[in-house]
């Protein structure tokens, strides 16, 4: 692990890629995303922008084709139909993983070059809020591995780059991978106890991430501790 997990920082940017906690993630403008569709026709941005303190990680499937030739085009795809289908303004997703391990940024989360984060609130970075678990989105980081994986598992590198990811995320925000979380949304107040690392299932009635894949979230968790433990060590 790099030690670009110590901040939210990143280096070696590229025009389409960046380095952001830990990890390279492929920019909106490299996937192709189409800015205009977060804008309604008088130039007002659909979903505006509002940054929380990071409480629950949460991994998702996109619930499509797992030998996909084309994973930038099925992003835009979501893109699409997140924002411009069900007009929520925006992809839902702060961040998007394809089979080869490729990391796509999600959700907007404003004019600085840091993905998923703006800022910082007390001793953590604050979060672009995105709209991928109803009624528990604010401070919930939404992690969609491209797939469906109701009958079979994500590919080793998908799996690799996902516990990577998480585990960058982990480190910046101090969640613990193998904690249990008393979430509450600030906006709503609404309350839920999840694991830190969470499925989307342990938020409300839904088979995602799959019924073949949620049965190894444990082994996730994990395997983004013993990273996590490991990078320490190596930097402590």
């Amino acid at each position: 692990m790099s030690a670009a997990l110590a901040a939210p920082g990143i280096a070696n940017a590229a025009p389409s890629t960046v380095r952001a906690f830990g990890v390279e993630v492929v920019r909106r403008a490299g996937w192709g995303a189409d800015e205009s569709f977060r804008f309604d026709t008088n130039g007002n941005e659909i979903m505006p922008q509002a940054y929380f303190p990071v409480q629950t990680l949460t991994v998702h499937h996109a619930v499509t084709s797992n030998n996909d030739a084309n994973p930038a085009a099925t992003v835009r795809a979501i893109y699409r139909d997140q924002a411009v289908t069900q007009t929520w303004g925006d992809i839902g997703y702060q961040l998007l993983i394809d089979r080869h391990g490729t990391i796509y940024e999600g959700r907007w989360s404003g004019a600085d070059t840091t993905p998923v984060f703006q800022g910082r609130q007390g001793n953590g970075p604050r979060m672009s809020n995105g709209a991928h678990v109803g009624g528990f989105n604010a401070g919930n980081v939404g992690v969609c591995l491209l797939g469906d994986f109701t009958t079979i598992q994500p590919t080793a590198a998908a799996r690799r780059s996902l516990v990577r990811t998480l585990a960058g995320l982990a480190h910046l925000t101090g969640l613990d991978p193998l904690a249990t979380v008393a979430y509450v949304n600030p906006i709503s107040g609404a309350q839920k106890t999840v694991p830190a690392i969470a499925a989307h299932r342990e938020w409300s009635a839904t088979a995602c991430p799959g019924d073949a894949f949620y049965p190894h979230l444990p082994g996730v968790r994990q395997d983004v501790a013993a990273y996590l433990e490991r990078f320490r060590r190596e930097h402590s």
